[in-house]
């Protein structure tokens, strides 16, 4: 049983301790723990003020990329994609001045932009795939698109496909009213967006990637894989896809969700291309370039982030 002779031994222990602290503080430690006190507090202050001329350095440095970028790209990109219909395909959560600057870019390149398709939530919600297959298989036959496909979600990414993309066996003459009415139905039933209303066919696609959120890992994992099953029928039916992204906010030397997803498959690494800053004016004359590069029979991984194999194409190699 604890008394009061317990308590009292335990007060008298304290204030030894106490005691024992302040003489040895004011006495043989003093000098060496002050010294040693000012001199981290000095160190960490000239730490701070480098980081501060480091971070004023690096700001004036992108400053001047992102000025010399702008006014360089316009007559780097100017006409290689003169007679080039190109398809943009959006992503949910893309920010729209990335989807303007892509548009403004591929402009400026002397392409035209066929349509611009913005997948709704539901394109790659793992739960609604018996929706999207009830929805595009009326318009199957309209783009003649295959009904039986390896995977029960590819039916809808195949009538995209054909819609918005020249086939080898299609005319653009034939296909348009029939992709209008293919879209039309994908609209109405809440897969995705489109403009304008009547679709010019496209022979390539810029596919602009955002945030891949799910209601857990294994939820957003299966999203992802549905986005990069569409952008590799996308380039198996056409000449091309590009998929772009903003530069990684948080942590710069990754790359976003989607693009990070294109260059860890294997089979799509190969033949697609990927851009990870885009919404840098550097970015965005790489996404001319790249796209360029995919009609030559090209492929590359390019940007800022350490999964990128270059910052731009290389612009002497041929193809």
């Amino acid at each position: 049983m604890i008394d009061f002779r317990y308590y009292l031994v335990s007060i008298v222990s304290i204030f030894l301790a106490l005691a024992v602290g302040i003489v040895l503080g004011a006495g043989p430690l003093k000098g060496d723990l002050g010294a040693r006190l000012t001199e981290q507090l000095t160190a960490l202050r000239a730490e701070k003020t480098q980081l501060r001329t480091d971070l004023d350095a690096s700001r004036r440095d992108a400053s001047a990329r992102d000025t010399f970028s702008s006014a360089v790209a316009p007559a780097v990109v100017r006409g290689r994609l003169t007679g080039k219909t190109v398809a943009i395909v959006v992503a949910p959560g893309v920010d729209a001045d990335l989807v303007k600057n892509a548009t403004a870019s591929l402009v400026a390149a002397g392409a035209k932009v066929g349509s611009t398709v913005t997948l709704n939530d539901t394109w790659a919600d793992p739960s609604k795939t018996t929706l999207r297959n009830t929805v595009a298989s009326p318009f199957a036959t309209f783009v003649k698109a295959p009904e039986a496909a390896s995977s029960p979600d590819q039916l809808a990414a195949s009538v995209l496909v054909r819609a918005i993309l020249t086939g080898t066996d299609q005319s653009t003459e034939r296909i348009t009213a029939s992709a209008t009415a293919a879209l039309t139905g994908l609209k109405a039933g809440d897969l995705v967006n489109v403009t304008p209303d009547q679709i010019v066919p496209s022979s390539s696609v810029v596919f602009l990637g955002g945030p891949v959120k799910g209601s857990n890992q294994k939820d957003a994992d299966a999203r992802l894989a549905s986005y990069v099953q569409l952008v590799r029928m996308l380039d198996a039916g056409g000449s091309g896809v590009v998929v772009a992204a903003k530069s990684n906010t948080p942590d710069g030397t990754r790359s976003a969700d989607l693009v990070a997803a294109v260059r860890k498959d294997p089979g799509a690494l190969k033949v697609i291309s990927t851009v990870d800053d885009a919404d840098l004016p550097m970015g965005q004359g790489t996404l001319v370039l790249a796209l360029e590069q995919q009609y030559l029979g090209g492929a590359g991984q390019y940007g800022l982030a350490g999964d990128a194999k270059a910052i731009v194409p290389d612009l002497t190699a041929k193809q």
